[in-house]
């Protein structure tokens, strides 16, 4: 493996004042790496309130030709007429970040590492251990048969299932396709790190689109967790009235889209009262939702939803 510390660059203006005091509370490493597990654009909400919101500056950004598929999800350019004026280039960065209580934190984010995994948390433990970090808080979103009418539903895991406390994890044992925060909560577990993850559970059928909800219940949840004061009011819950009142104009439009998230009101009460999942039969699959549905999607898709 190639040196994991040179994958982190730190930015020039970086003081030894950057570095926690001996006597301090070691701070929390919150991480919102979005792709796979950003359901609802609730990582980049999360990002947009918390460079906007909270004081913060870049302590340094990690190799990004070494970690990204620039062919797998091209950056964006900006093109005018007969020249290209910008490019979009991809950065994971580390911040410090000020909460609302005075509470210092870092916060690492950007896209999901496509390659170089094993180096690259290597290289986030080397930082760890720079800034004396004491633990890592995951946030990320992930698509589930849940209804837009029902609180958010969070669930955690953690490098030590103790760290969660009461909250729930997933009811079984699964095998699935892993995303960079899998290998990243087990290496670091491996290694003696407290690592707590939190999954906002976000209604499938608004997944692709902006869903302040799930960002909103994710601070939250974080904010608990951590002891953080983090803002999860202002902009972002007045979007998440707009973007709900849409919803609710559109499944009201659908005869069929009502019928669906009825039987989803209907498992969420199950699992809320039984804490148990329900049996798959009764998770409507994308065939029942049928056409009516797809429009329903589109139609989120195609601009209604407010823009900051």
């Amino acid at each position: 493996m190639l040196d994991p510390a040179e994958l982190f660059n730190p930015e020039p203006h970086l003081e030894s004042d950057e570095y926690p005091q001996p006597d301090g509370e070691r701070p929390t490493l919150l991480i919102t790496l979005g792709g796979y597990g950003d359901a609802g654009e609730a990582q980049e909400l999360i990002g947009r309130q918390l460079s906007e919101r909270l004081a913060n500056h870049k302590l340094g950004t990690f190799d990004i030709d070494q970690l990204y598929d620039y062919a797998g999800q091209r950056p964006q350019i900006i093109f005018d007429r007969d020249h290209i004026t910008d490019y979009q280039k991809p950065e994971i960065a580390l911040h410090k970040v000020t909460d609302d209580a005075g509470a210092g934190f870092f916060w690492l984010s950007g896209p999901e590492p496509a390659l170089q995994w094993e180096r690259m948390i290597a290289s986030i433990e080397h930082v760890m251990d720079g800034f004396d970090i004491g633990r890592v808080l995951i946030l990320q979103a992930v698509p589930a048969p849940t209804p837009h009418t029902r609180p958010i539903h969070v669930s955690g895991f953690a490098s030590d299932p103790v760290l969660l406390g009461d909250r729930d994890g997933l009811p079984g044992t699964f095998q699935m396709s892993s995303p960079f925060i899998g290998p990243l909560t087990l290496r670091l577990g491996e290694h003696g790190k407290d690592v707590i993850g939190l999954a906002a559970h976000v209604p499938y059928y608004v997944a692709e689109s902006g869903y302040p909800d799930a960002a909103i219940a994710l601070l939250q949840q974080a904010s608990s967790v951590s002891g953080l004061a983090l803002p999860s009011d202002g902009s972002l819950a007045q979007s998440s009235e707009t973007v709900n009142q849409t919803i609710e104009q559109r499944v009201t439009a659908s005869a069929e889209a009502q019928q669906v998230v009825a039987r989803l009101e209907q498992q969420y009460e199950q699992y809320m009262s039984h804490r148990q999942i329900t049996p798959r039969a009764n998770v409507p699959t994308a065939e029942e939702i049928g056409a009516e549905v797809e429009e329903f999607l589109k139609g989120l898709d195609d601009g209604d939803q407010p823009t900051d």
